[in-house]
């Protein structure tokens, strides 16, 4: 979440982190000359639509979003609409992409079969309905990605809980979940980012056993909201992705997973994020950004304030599972179900698919997932 401030430095650092999440909080200030800047996001890979199908049985498409992003007064979160996006490679072949009807200013290349390609660079260029034109730099994933092997280890961690109009210290159970990459076939830098996609199982307990919605799998982009980072060098590397609370985390009762998306990209789109990690950093210690976040994004003959990046990235995919027998300890769980009367059992113990708070970015099916192992 980007907050604002009277400092136009500081928000044009900020505001930069919309590009990391789609819940976006409005603020107002009172403000003249306002200068709406333009951000633009976006990446491929080399797993196309057609192979993602094959992996996890969903279609995704790659896509570049598009947006203004103003000093003051709501326009934080401006998208773009009309504007015509164009992907072209140093082979000179060249990709429309379409904008979404329902997601305006979110452009999608659909091409089911299209994926980037080793020793190929990629750059996008984007003309504004106003006659602004922007473009990237040429991009290329890298040559390498070594996939590596999940671990998780069992931790306590103390967390300071509000309690009575005071706080008092909680003892969490849980696992670190790491990976562990092998050396670099050379002794250069490679460059690797993380993100995480969880999907728990929800069992209606009060249902008969053929119920169709008996179990129900939810899917959440949200749950994990972060990603990682790391710059190896030669040795094998060990670096720990995210904690996962255990004991009293009602989403493990009956099956969790995480999707890990391992990406390989180039030292410019590590320095993307890394700037972008430093700002948040620093941003809540209340100190000042950096001046310097990077970007490949520039304005075609015109002085025009542009963000963003545009990568080319090679792809591994893990799904890592909680297994709770190999746990030293029987987590615990509160008993939503089995209650006694006159409380009545919430309406998902009998039909999984009635869950609710159901939020933007969940999904919630009762269609078990092709990958789906427990």
């Amino acid at each position: 979440m980007a907050y604002r401030t009277m400092s136009d430095r500081l928000f044009l650092s900020l505001l930069l982190f919309s590009l990391l999440s789609s819940c976006i909080e409005q603020f107002e200030f009172e403000s003249s000359g306002e200068r709406p800047v333009v951000i633009i996001e976006g990446h491929i890979s080399d797993i196309s639509t057609n192979e993602f199908d094959e992996l996890f049985g969903e279609t995704r498409y790659f896509y570049t979003k598009v947006k203004y992003a103003g000093v003051v007064k709501n326009n934080i979160d401006e998208v773009i609409s009309g504007a015509e996006v164009e992907l072209i490679s140093d082979q000179n072949e060249f990709w429309d992409y379409t904008e979404d009807p329902e997601e305006p200013g979110t452009y999608y290349l659909y091409y089911s079969d299209f994926a980037s390609q080793p020793n190929v660079e990629y750059k996008i260029n984007v003309r504004l309905p106003n006659g602004e034109e922007y473009e990237s730099a040429y991009d290329q994933m890298p040559t390498e990605n070594a996939r590596g092997e999940i671990s998780a280890d069992e931790i306590s961690k103390f967390n300071f809980e509000p309690h009575s109009g005071d706080f008092v210290i909680r003892t969490i159970d849980g696992l670190d979940v790491s990976v562990q990459l092998p050396p670099t076939e050379d002794n250069d830098f490679k460059y690797y980012r993380w993100d995480f996609h969880t999907v728990w199982l929800l069992v209606a307990e009060l249902a008969p056993r053929t119920h169709p919605a008996g179990q129900c799998w939810l899917y959440d982009i949200y749950y994990l909201d972060e990603n990682k980072l790391l710059r190896p060098k030669g040795s094998p590397a060990k670096t720990k992705l995210f904690f996962i609370q255990t004991s009293g985390n009602q989403q493990t009762k009956f099956g969790f997973s995480v999707r890990i998306r391992q990406q390989g990209i180039s030292k410019e789109h590590h320095q993307f994020w890394a700037d972008l990690h430093n700002q948040e950093e620093q941003s809540e210690l209340f100190a000042p950004p950096p001046y310097n976040i990077y970007s490949n994004i520039r304005a075609v003959g015109q002085e025009k304030e542009v963000y963003g990046f545009f990568g080319v990235v090679n792809e591994e995919y893990y799904t890592w599972f909680l297994d709770k027998e190999a746990l030293s300890y029987a987590p615990s769980y509160i008993e939503q179900c089995l209650v006694q009367p006159p409380v009545a059992p919430a309406e998902w113990c009998r039909n999984c698919l009635n869950k609710d708070g159901i939020k933007k970015g969940e999904r919630n099916t009762n269609i078990r997932p092709i990958w789906w192992v427990y």
